[in-house]
């Protein structure tokens, strides 16, 4: 198990050792963390009414959105505990306002694939929004079941997602015509 004592201490990023060693020491049971500044996911981390389930691939995420207010940049302890405190209570995603977001994870394969729908979802919303229609999102109540489901007994996001995505990442692709190389 990694805690924030196995954390690499002098990596000249102060900002991502805030962030990250706060979200570990917040919760021991996260492994691995996505951080990443999306369009979609800063365009979501801005409004006032913040991320919505609203379609079926945000049903992973209901209830499971914490929220930190941007303070800057993240460069002081005091913030870290803050941080933490918003990841306790089963959060799968920080949601960091006018800065991006962070999923966490069991594994690598559960906070990227959390990050690809979190990214998504937030592209339905703002889609969703900018259609100026009556929204007509999911009950609370379905949304709460739905997320259940995703966490049953033996499954966990990226299970099934990761193995093709590593078969994916490895094959060789082209860049305008001409082969690039494969990580």
């Amino acid at each position: 198990q990694i805690g924030p004592e196995d954390l690499l201490k002098n990596s000249n990023n102060v900002t991502a050792d805030i962030i990250h060693s706060a979200v570990y020491s917040g919760r021991r049971d996260v492994h691995a963390i996505v951080h990443l500044h999306t369009p979609s996911a800063v365009a979501v981390s801005c409004l006032e009414s913040g991320f919505e389930c609203m379609a079926q691939h945000a049903a992973v995420f209901a209830s499971r959105v914490g929220y930190h207010d941007w303070e800057g940049v993240s460069d002081d302890q005091a913030e870290g505990e803050r941080l933490a405190a918003a990841v306790r209570g089963g959060v799968n995603v920080l949601v960091m306002r006018n800065h991006g977001f962070c999923t966490l994870g069991k594994s690598v394969a559960e906070a990227w694939v959390l990050a690809y729908y979190f990214e998504k979802s937030c592209e339905t919303q703002l889609k969703v929004l900018q259609a100026g229609q009556t929204i007509r999102a999911p009950s609370s109540d379905v949304m709460a079941h739905a997320a259940k489901q995703t966490y049953l007994p033996g499954f966990c996001p990226g299970d099934s997602e990761w193995t093709a995505l590593t078969r994916l990442a490895k094959r060789p692709r082209t860049l305008g015509g001409v082969a690039a190389a494969s990580p």
